[in-house]
């Protein structure tokens, strides 16, 4: 079957690709990243996936405190802090929630501050490309998918803020002959998830919480919308692995997994992964020059983990392995 010339022709932005993940759907997988994120979790490990827009991150460790890039800045937006760090003064992402940001200009993605960095201290994350020059490469690996068991899991972010380009790529791996995973909130349009379930092999869907103000509390919004995506999903007959993220003091408690466990499974859902919490979250949050809000928050110890298993489990649900 040829390719769809429609379809390798739509435009998204993405911020990263790993074309070696084993933890994101079966075998060795191609993992694309689409920037945007209709959620603002307090523990998010990937926040630079929350603005829709390209915006420049700042690595400390490669940061010599030269001010070099505070001299390129044509706008005037970076600044030498006390430490001698340079470091933005605005922050114009949508979801930005500090009260206390200095609003002087708008970075305008010139990258004079880039080009006058000589340490890669420095990066945009977030790049347009085409649905068709990731298919392209996701072909290339087919020799790897092929003896893992493999493919293409589309991830963010939440993919589906970019609905048509999130398909463009699922419809072209499926014409291809590669397993595609979905990683989705499920925080959307019906209408914009709906055409997924045609060439979406496994739905691997975030569920935080199953109490809807604590969900709104945590994340930004509510959970209605998620809950009704998922018995729709179900419906369609998908396959669907719901996950959990396990956050210390906000969803890990008996409790907690008990009532998401009953919440998925009330949906049709049979299997269900429990995610124990990344600690590497805060180094992500200071590449935006942001305090994380969860800081010395700790992973879940093996046995914590295996006694919300075991509740899991008692409800009847199938557990995945993270």
């Amino acid at each position: 079957m040829n390719p769809s010339p429609d379809l390798r022709s739509v435009e998204g932005l993405i911020f990263a690709i790993d074309q070696t993940a084993i933890h994101d759907g079966p075998g060795v997988r191609m993992m694309i990243y689409l920037k945007g994120c209709p959620l603002y979790c307090l523990w998010c490990h990937s926040p630079e996936s929350i603005d829709p827009k390209p915006e420049v991150v700042w690595y400390e460790t490669r940061c010599v405190r030269c001010g070099k890039c505070v001299q390129a800045c044509p706008e005037g937006l970076r600044s030498l802090d006390g430490g001698g760090t340079s470091v933005p003064l605005v922050n114009h992402s949508p979801h930005r929630r500090d009260a206390n940001a200095t609003t002087i200009g708008e970075c305008r993605l010139c990258r004079a501050c880039l080009e006058a960095c000589e340490h890669n201290a420095l990066e945009v994350k977030g790049c347009v490309t085409t649905a068709g020059q990731l298919v392209d490469e996701a072909v290339r690996l087919k020799p790897f998918f092929r003896r893992s068991g493999g493919g293409v899991t589309l991830s963010g972010g939440e993919p589906m803020l970019q609905s048509q380009f999130a398909y463009a790529i699922a419809a072209l791996c499926r014409e291809a002959g590669i397993h595609v995973a979905l990683e989705t909130s499920g925080h959307v349009h019906w209408a914009r998830l709906r055409p997924m379930t045609r060439v979406v092999d496994l739905f691997l869907y975030d569920l935080k919480h199953a109490d809807n103000a604590k969900h709104r509390a945590y994340t930004g919004v509510s959970n209605r919308l998620i809950l009704e995506n998922l018995a729709r999903v179900v419906e369609a007959g998908c396959e669907v692995v719901v996950r959990v993220p396990l956050i210390p003091g906000h969803n890990d408690s008996p409790d907690d997994i008990r009532a998401i466990a009953r919440a998925a499974q009330a949906r049709g859902v049979t299997q269900l992964t429990l995610l124990p919490f990344n600690p590497a979250a805060p180094g992500k949050w200071a590449w935006l020059r942001r305090p994380y809000p969860l800081a010395g928050a700790q992973r879940q110890t093996p046995e914590e983990v295996a006694g919300l298993e075991r509740v899991v489990g008692n409800e009847g649900l199938m557990l995945v392995p993270a």
